[in-house]
């Protein structure tokens, strides 16, 4: 039997166009269906009959009548087919079961501590799937495959992980991940960069939606940065997810892990804040943070912002230093949208109101709603796992509908 991947890998162009319009857009009437993509009613029916048969869309409801009949509104199936996503960054890895519009279904997170080998965290993986496929009635056949985004730097085509900086723990060098999924599941699996994903996810389905050009920032352990520009995702040369985190903002600054000195991730990282705010300490200078200091962590730090100058400071010049870059980064690439993530925005609001304020101030653009700001997007924690999600069913379908064109393969290198 022909599994849904092949299926919905062999359509046809313009078959994968109307189905892309119907699951992002729906419900729709087939009138608003033939306008949207120049269809005529006939081959729209042709068109649209073996994709109700098979079960990918159905009559969602019926619409108001504007004089006649009452139209019949189709959308995306939402019980029968699902896809996983799973998000795996330094501190935690997530899994989501989506239906085919990108809603929630069941969700799945553990912590990735000393003991998360490859093949333990790939376990888990595995055993929650098929769990959580059961508990909600949905069968092996119904699954389309499995989005994997994940801590760069990654070789995408092999789908092997290589040599992730700042990882919680050993032995996630050249790691086969995209065939030990695929063993222990026996589905198709896509990996790409998390934080590739998550904007992708964000443009199709979040605060980005509407937006050409759209940004996504994760300020966690490391910076990863997720770029679209005119509907394409921008890859960097060596396809890592933080060569922003990587831009020089102070050429005699702090040595960074990358080699050169003055990175903004030397400054505006979870991790550069603790061991900013550390050092400082142990020059001499005061915290009323009532810890030891080996056991301080960027946690403590951006909530007692408030009580603790120390604290103050160090999450202050983090985020103006993160803001110099974002406005540099503004200029360059111009984004309708930025979407601020990760565990120190979501930590500290004074973190977010910095960066964002220094930004706008440094930015060479001045009119005001030039560029909008969102603190976590409409997906928050999901965004990597929905968006590896919607990047498996994207790279099926190849949208061209309403201007939805990315290029998976290759990309936009900068």
């Amino acid at each position: 039997m022909e599994s849904i991947y092949a299926y919905l890998q062999g359509l046809e162009r313009e078959t994968a166009e109307i189905l892309s319009l119907i699951q992002k857009e729906g419900p729709l009437t087939k009138n608003d269906i033939a306008q949207r993509t120049d269809t005529r009613l006939t081959t729209l029916n042709r068109i649209m009959q073996p994709l109700e048969k098979k079960g990918i869309i159905v009559q969602s409801r019926i619409g108001e009548s504007t004089g006649g009949r009452k139209p019949v509104l189709y959308d995306a199936n939402p019980e029968r087919y699902y896809i996983v996503g799973i998000d795996i960054s330094r501190t935690y890895t997530r899994a989501v079961i989506t239906n085919l519009k990108m809603k929630v279904l069941e969700g799945y997170q553990f912590p990735m501590d000393h003991t998360c080998s490859p093949e333990k965290t790939t376990d888990l993986i595995a055993e929650w799937v098929l769990k959580a496929g059961n508990k909600l009635g949905r069968d092996s056949s119904g699954l389309i495959g499995i989005g994997v985004g994940t801590v760069g730097p990654l070789d995408r085509e092999s789908g092997v992980m290589l040599n992730p900086v700042n990882f919680g723990t050993s032995g996630w060098e050249n790691v086969s991940l995209k065939e030990m999924i695929r063993e222990r599941l026996h589905c198709p699996v896509m990996i790409d960069n998390g934080a590739n994903a998550a904007v992708l996810g964000e443009r199709l389905f979040g605060k980005a939606r509407g937006f050409m050009n759209s940004a996504y920032i994760h300020c966690g352990i490391g910076i990863r940065t997720g770029v679209i520009s005119a509907g394409t995702i921008v890859r960097t040369l060596n396809d890592a997810e933080d060569a922003f985190g990587h831009m020089v903002v102070d050429a005699d600054g702090e040595v960074c892990s990358c080699g050169n000195y003055g990175c903004i991730e030397c400054y505006a990282s979870a991790h550069s804040v603790t061991k900013n705010f550390v050092s400082e300490v142990k020059k001499g200078r005061v915290t009323l943070i009532e810890k030891d200091i080996e056991d301080i962590t960027y946690i403590d730090i951006c909530t007692s912002v408030q009580k603790d100058p120390l604290a103050r400071e160090v999450v202050t010049r983090a985020a103006v230093v993160l803001g110099i870059g974002l406005a540099n980064f503004i200029n360059l690439l111009n984004p309708g949208i930025v979407i601020l993530s990760g565990p120190l925005v979501k930590c500290s609001s004074l973190f977010y109101d910095i960066c964002t304020g220094t930004a706008l101030k440094k930015c060479y653009i001045k009119k005001e709603g030039t560029i909008v700001f969102s603190r976590g997007g409409a997906l928050g924690e999901d965004a990597i796992a929905v968006g590896s999600a919607a990047l498996l069913l994207e790279n099926l379908l190849r949208s061209e509908a309403s201007g939805n064109r990315f290029n998976f393969e290759g990309g936009a290198v900068i």
